[in-house]
């Protein structure tokens, strides 16, 4: 039994999130101190003042209010592992407000507040909390839920908690379904002189053969994909650019047989998302008439996203999905860098601070992208093959999901990813084994 002075919507969800799924606890959250006292099992107050009766967290206060507000988080280190919001209480069994601490990191409170965005329009990975104290790379809210599960076992040996599994979600974003089939004849004049005036006669070649049908398209590695998958038995989910064409978005043409055709098939043996455009995040007319058009392609309903370029706005982006009916996202990470945007490596329930409740929105955090290693990092694939590896083992620690971001032309091995291919099967095999 959990005891707060005030039973505020942001006491209910945080401590249902670390003690109930994260911990695996049974909890029952009450702000009637009598019930408190009366109560024969474990029990935690989470207040200023103790009563001397079971664990004591002393309240930073963060979840006693309702508005959002410039903080000082005042980071330090505490057993080695980050930690923010400080308090001054010997009395408290951790000398910070865990509990305030990961609420500022799952709700991405930080990113409610004033921030200069990046050329996308993206709240920028350098501006985090997350950077500033060093620890990215580092789940912190489910280390911190840790600490706190081994000393209520301290205190309480008899109390059970139930185990969480290491989950493996392998993703794959067709920006482009094709590198040149399936596209109007204009854009493929327009490809044609691109190359001519770069002197790419090789990719002149290469375009020729695949539009007369002497070559396979290059980002048709769909049957390699669905191959690898299978012999570790997995399905990948697949985010579908199904947007007209923009500067920022230019899949393939939408009402192309052959990539209606490819679509369904993917559908058969993975699960089909929506890759909402970034014009889709300034009219939400065009989200619904992407998710609408992919849908009446595949037959059945969409309720899974992934935003374009993972721009993803607070609150905004998330009210736009759930009134489209979308139950879980893929976005919530950081396109410039690899690591724990919100600080944690599990799924959670989506929290709007503007209206102090949780949502029925699923956030399932995105922990590194293919484009990130190569042209942000610029890794070699023998590199990347090691940082890949380095991220599973931490969140297998932690008995996390791990969602690692491909795209279908990062395997074409005739282009800038040669070589990339091996990465990811390497990924795919360290992370069942």
């Amino acid at each position: 039994m959990v005891y707060v002075p005030q039973l505020t919507t942001r006491a209910e969800y945080i401590f249902s999130l670390l003690l109930r799924d994260l911990m695996g606890a049974e909890m029952i959250l009450t702000d009637h101190r009598e019930d408190y006292f009366s109560y024969t099992g474990p029990r935690l107050e989470y207040t200023t003042e103790p009563s001397g009766e079971g664990i004591f967290i002393h309240s930073f206060g963060l979840l006693m209010e309702n508005s959002v507000n410039p903080q000082a988080p005042g980071l330090f280190t505490f057993k080695n592992y980050p930690a923010f919001f400080p308090v001054h209480d010997d009395r408290s069994a951790f000398p910070f407000d865990l509990f305030a601490a990961a609420f500022y990191m799952v709700t991405r409170y930080e990113e409610y507040l004033p921030f200069i965005p990046d050329q996308v329009g993206r709240f920028r990975a350098s501006d985090s909390i997350a950077t500033a104290g060093n620890f990215l790379a580092i789940p912190v809210v489910n280390l911190w839920t840790d600490l706190l599960k081994d000393h209520i076992r301290v205190v309480y040996p008899s109390i059970q908690f139930s185990e969480k599994k290491f989950r493996f979600i392998p993703t794959i974003d067709i920006d482009h379904a094709y590198a040149y089939k399936q596209r109007t004849f204009v854009r493929t004049l327009g490809g044609y002189g691109r190359s001519l005036m770069d002197g790419n006669l090789k990719k002149v070649a290469q375009r020729t053969n695949v539009l007369l049908c002497i070559q396979k398209d290059p980002y048709d590695q769909y049957d390699f994909i669905r191959g690898i998958h299978g012999r570790v038995g997995l399905n990948p989910f697949y985010f579908v650019l199904f947007a007209d064409y923009g500067r920022d978005d230019n899949n393939v043409t939408l009402s192309g047989r052959t990539f209606h055709r490819l679509l369904r098939s993917l559908d058969d043996s993975a699960t089909m998302g929506i890759h909402p455009s970034l014009t889709s995040g300034k009219y939400p007319k065009v989200l619904h008439s992407e998710i609408r058009g992919l849908s009446e392609v595949l037959g059945h309903d969409i309720s899974i996203s992934r935003q374009h370029f993972l721009k993803v706005t607070f609150p905004g982006s998330y009210h736009n999905l759930i009134r489209q009916g979308i139950t879980d996202d893929y976005s919530l990470g950081y396109s410039s860098s690899p690591g724990f945007r919100a600080g944690i490596a599990d799924p959670f329930p989506f929290f709007d601070l503007t209206s102090n409740r949780s949502e029925p929105l699923m956030i399932h955090p995105v922990i590194l992208m293919d484009v990130t290693l190569r042209d942000i990092f610029k890794l070699s694939p023998e590199e990347a093959a090691v940082l890949c590896r380095s991220f599973v083992d931490t969140i297998k620690a932690v008995k996390g999901e791990f969602v690692s971001v491909w795209h279908n032309e990062s395997f074409d091995e005739t282009g800038r990813w040669k070589g990339w291919r091996k990465v990811y099967e390497d990924l795919l095999s360290y992370t069942v084994a």
